[in-house]
């Protein structure tokens, strides 16, 4: 089986991010290892932005606009933390789960129907990952050039770092503002590789699921075309039924193991998906703050429109990829309902395979789907449903500002 993940420029990338991280299966020990020194090293710049922001709050107790702007940095902080101790609790469920999927969807195999299908695929995780890691990465670099624009014509002695310190040497000249200043960009931007990598890894593994469910209604369809060139007389459709008896217990193995699938996906990210969710409705209300409310400084603006962009489009990557398993999952009753079993035999294989068609059909109308633990099922009518609990946010953040003025 040849693996087409060294054709998919969204695989490449996620399974680097992955790997980076240090939550992704090795091969062997030697791997074993970079993975557990990727992962020391995640933990370590985590906990350094961690202390960081929590002392920079403290001392900034009583400035409105620069609590929002750490609430935001603490409140990444804390879904990375989260997120990365999620799938280190499930690590071995995570691991099977990737194995699987290299193993039965990162392949080649398939006739020229389903590679369009997945081509399809392929170009919607490509865009949805490059525009989502474009704005992550601008944000990231917007932490570094907003204090670069600022230092503009200060002195040693005033120059100012991404991240206050508060300590009592001085952290403007050099060589501590270089050390300094490269340990909080290191870590800035190694957060953002652990915020946005989960999501992909999620996003990557629905679209794919989605895929094949659309493989299994294309494999049920061209059913009618075998009982169309085989079902002439008697002998002909006898023959037909047996065919047909083998391709159906093939596509319900199919079914089976994709239904079983969603339900490993959904053990594995259901707790994620549900933070996932309530922080986005956060994080847009804040940035929507510092951007249309708060005194920001007009060299961080692009750097929050980037990271309202990037809000947007990971809160569309992973509905709409959600959405895309509820819809194929529920067309699938629709490609058997429409298929030949009008044309078997009314003789004990016809009616064996009728009532295995029944079957099918029963188990398909319960769609498979994806959960915020449990509460309602993630879909797009998620997107619109957490836009407007931003929007209410803002709201009663806007009227506490107007109020104050």
């Amino acid at each position: 089986m040849r693996l087409m993940q060294s054709r998919d420029i969204s695989i490449d990338w996620t399974c680097l991010l992955m790997k980076s991280v240090g939550i992704w299966h090795a091969a062997d020990q030697t791997e074993q290892r970079r993975r557990n020194a990727a992962l020391i090293y995640t933990i370590n710049a985590i906990s350094i932005a961690t202390c960081i922001a929590f002392r920079d709050i403290y001392f900034s107790w009583g400035n409105v606009s620069n609590c929002v702007f750490i609430m935001c940095n603490m409140l990444y902080l804390m879904i990375v933390l989260f997120k990365i101790a999620v799938l280190y609790v499930n690590r071995s469920e995570f691991f099977e789960l990737v194995r699987y999927t290299q193993q039965n969807f990162w392949h080649s195999n398939y006739d020229f129907e389903e590679s369009m299908i997945l081509d399809n695929c392929r170009r919607v995780s490509g865009i949805f990952i490059i525009v989502l890691s474009f704005c992550t990465q601008g944000t990231c670099a917007g932490y570094m050039v907003t204090p670069l624009i600022e230092n503009i014509g200060r002195n040693e002695t005033d120059r100012i770092l991404p991240f206050n310190m508060w300590v009592s040497y001085p952290t403007g000249k050099s060589p501590y503002f270089e050390a300094l200043f490269t340990i909080q960009i290191l870590c800035v931007y190694h957060v953002g590789i652990c915020y946005i990598c989960f999501d992909n890894f999620l996003c990557l593994v629905n679209l794919q699921v989605a895929s094949q469910f659309r493989i299994l209604q294309n494999r049920l369809n061209n059913l009618n075309s075998i009982a169309e060139a085989q079902a002439d007389n008697e002998e002909s459709l006898a023959r037909y039924a047996r065919i047909y008896q083998a391709k159906l217990a093939s596509c319900v193995r199919q079914h089976q193991a994709l239904a079983e699938y969603c339900k490993h996906v959904e053990n594995i990210f259901t707790m994620i998906i549900l933070g996932q969710v309530m922080f986005l409705s956060l994080i847009m209300c804040l940035v929507g703050y510092q951007l249309f409310l708060a005194d920001t400084p007009p060299s961080r603006n692009v750097s929050l429109i980037l990271n309202l962009m990037g809000t947007l489009c990971q809160l569309l990557m992973i509905t709409y990829s959600c959405d895309g398993i509820i819809r194929q999952s529920s067309n699938v009753s629709k490609a058997i309902l429409f298929g030949p079993w009008p044309k078997l035999p009314m003789n004990g294989v016809g009616r064996i395979l009728r009532k295995n068609i029944l079957f099918m059909i029963l188990r398909s109308s319960r769609h498979c789907c994806l959960t915020a633990s449990g509460f309602f099922p993630v879909s797009l009518e998620t997107y619109t449903g957490v836009l407007s609990t931003a929007m209410s946010y803002f709201t009663l953040l806007r009227q506490q500002t107007l109020d104050k003025v």
